[in-house]
Formats: C-alpha cells, sequence, structure tokens
C-alpha cells in the first residue's frame, strides 16, 4: 500500500512497508546514516537483534530511501521506534507520515495504544503531534529516554490504566550467550 501523503520540490513522498529484504535493507542504511553516521551510536546498540521481529516502514522520495521507523507489537500496544530521517530531507514533514502509517497499521490490527521511548530534546516535538508523557513526573530513564503514549484512534484518549507499566529494552541475554557457546 503506497500512500502519496506529500511532496518535496514536486517529487512525491510515499511510505512503504517493507515486505522484502531489499526494503528491510533500505531501512537499515537509513538508520545507519543517521544513527551511527550523524549520531554516533554504536552499532551493536543500533542493531540490536529486534529488527527480524519487527515491521518496518520506509519513506521514499521518489525511489530514494529518505525515512524509516521499526515498529515493535506487544499485548497491548504497538511501539514505533529508531524514527529517523535523512538530515536533508528533514523539515518536511517525513517524520509524521511515519508515525501517521505506524497508527494506521497499528489500527488495523486492532491495537489501541502507541508507546515510545523520546529523548528529552526531542519532547516538544512528540508531544505538539498529540502524545503524552507516560509519567508527567518522572526523571527521563537510565537511557535518558521519556515514555509517551497515544491513543491510535484520533478520538480515543489513553487512559491511565491501559498504559503500560513499564517496558524494559534489554539486550537479549539468551541470543549472547548462545553465540559465546557456538
Amino acid at each position: 500500500m503506497d500512500t502519496v501523503s506529500a511532496s518535496i520540490d514536486g517529487v512525491p513522498v510515499t511510505t512503504r512497508t517493507a515486505m522484502k529484504m531489499e526494503d528491510s535493507l533500505q531501512a537499515f542504511a537509513v538508520r545507519a546514516a543517521c544513527f551511527i553516521g550523524e549520531l554516533d551510536v554504536p552499532y551493536t546498540e543500533e542493531f540490536d537483534g529486534h529488527d527480524f521481529g519487527a515491521t518496518h516502514i520506509v519513506a521514499y522520495l521518489g525511489e530514494e530511501p529518505v525515512g524509516a521507523v521499526r515498529m515493535r507489537w506487544f499485548q497491548a500496544f504497538a511501539m514505533p521506534e529508531r524514527l529517523c530521517v535523512i538530515q536533508r530531507f528533514r523539515g518536511h514533514d517525513v517524520g509524521k507520515l511515519l508515525i501517521e502509517r505506524c497508527r494506521a497499521l497499528a489500527e488495523s490490527r486492532g491495537c489501541k495504544m502507541l508507546y515510545v521511548h523520546a529523548l528529552p530534546r526531542d519532547l516538544a516535538y512528540w508531544e505538539k503531534k498529540g502524545w503524552r508523557r507516560l509519567d508527567p513526573d518522572a526523571a527521563p530513564a537510565l537511557n535518558g529516554t521519556v515514555a509517551l503514549v497515544r491513543p491510535v484512534a484520533e478520538t480515543e484518549a489513553v487512559q491511565a490504566e491501559q498504559a503500560p507499566e513499564i517496558v524494559t529494552l534489554r539486550r537479549d541475554t539468551a541470543a549472547v550467550t548462545s553465540a559465546r557457546s557456538a
């Protein structure tokens, strides 16, 4: 499903769910450019073992991949992660298009809530888009992020008791142990 939602210099911007390995590799390339290249995030932190169990959505300017987001699925919510847009394409609402695609996909799967971790410097962006802090008084987590939630349906509000109490993002130690013993 391609959705033409915007254009940059007259070229359409579309979002697509990665369905082939080539699509996933394009998402990984955009993430590597943004997180590893720009932000100096270590490779092992950026590619953490959750990629092949997640859904990837890629934004394209024409046929060129310019943005990506990874979506993980939990019992009570969906979690968009690793939202990124190539630097020269920022400011054109590509991130907004990716998150809207996440919302629509979550809605189609019957999901009621989206949950993200955001850096404190990015809170104004997320809150302006209708997200609210899971705990308004909480300090950033150990990884320096703040938990935010929003309902999938635009007309619904996330009730406090619906929000996940905690989501722990950690390395899968079983995979590390298995790799060492092999």
